[in-house]
């Protein structure tokens, strides 16, 4: 019986936790993510969610003709060599960009659309050199925001 309530224990702390980081993820992008500014606008796909060494994540972004995108990564200290890519959304998942080919800790990418299209952005934390079982809960999990923005493209050239 003991057993039985030590197990209850164990599952209601592990669940209190794991709810706790969500929560905290829940906010994190509004307090830590810096906006581009000027004419872009905040996306509603943009993502927040919790990450920990060794895992990747994606998601589908759906990008319109004549806009730009700015997609941008931010995340906790403790979920080091962070990156991400932008893939075509087809059989070949293509790799159209990949933060971790760039300056260090650059984190962003701004482009034009000429077609209407659905992308990819993958969001990847490498292992951690500490083993995971050595690490703290609180440096072992970590939020990760993704802002998405947007824009019109401006008209550039002679043509109307």
């Amino acid at each position: 019986m003991k057993r039985s309530y030590f197990l209850l224990y164990l599952l209601i702390v592990f669940l209190g936790n794991t709810a706790f980081a969500q929560k905290d993820c829940d906010k994190f992008m509004i307090k830590n993510c810096d906006a581009y500014g000027y004419d872009f606008k905040y996306s509603g796909q943009s993502k927040t969610t919790v990450f920990e060494p060794g895992k990747k994540s994606d998601f589908k972004l759906a990008v319109f003709k004549n806009f730009e995108y700015r997609v941008s990564i931010c995340a906790d200290k403790n979920l080091e060599g962070i990156y991400f890519r932008i893939r075509e959304d087809n059989p070949s998942k293509s790799i159209l960009y990949d933060s971790s080919t760039e300056e260090v800790d650059y984190l962003e990418k701004i482009f034009g659309v000429t077609k209407a299209r659905n992308l990819i952005v993958e969001v990847i934390v490498p292992e951690s050199d500490v083993p995971l079982e050595e690490l703290s809960y609180n440096k072992r999990f970590g939020c990760v925001g993704v802002l998405i923005e947007y824009n019109r493209a401006p008209k550039t050239g002679f043509s109307e």
